[in-house]
């Protein structure tokens, strides 16, 4: 690729309506949450939606990543650190650090950015978009 070509890979406009939905529970999303995302260059950007009553496993990857909170209440535990987020709130998990989220009785949207892209979800996502 000529230098040109990798500093405008990705840029253009998106819609999220436009970008494959992920909703069937597998090895990079449980069952309760719902994922878009794409690929932009060196990071990643995933629209999750969390249903009430969901509790993720405590996971890890090669990825850090910030979850910022769209709608609704969102508890996040870093490395056993557990707060209660709310639309506007933030939370950065470096790589390698157990991690989970989990819902109350309410839908939760959450934006999720990933630094380098994770590998597993990009092979999900052109799995499904076959």
């Amino acid at each position: 690729m000529q230098e040109q070509d990798k500093k405008t890979e990705g840029a253009g406009f998106y819609k999220w309506s436009e970008i494959v939905r992920d909703a069937t529970p597998g090895k990079t999303l449980p069952p309760g949450m719902s994922r878009r995302c794409v690929t932009l260059g060196d990071v990643m950007l995933a629209m999750h939606e969390a249903f009430p009553d969901l509790e993720t496993k405590d996971h890890v990857h090669d990825s850090a990543q910030i979850t910022y909170v769209v709608r609704g209440k969102l508890a996040v535990s870093i490395n056993g650190d557990k707060r209660f987020m709310e639309p506007g709130e933030f939370a950065y998990i470096p790589a390698g650090v157990p991690h989970h989220v989990q819902t109350a009785d309410e839908y939760a949207l959450a934006m999720d950015i990933f630094n380098p892209p994770r590998k597993d979800i990009m092979e999900r996502v052109a799995e499904i978009s076959k």
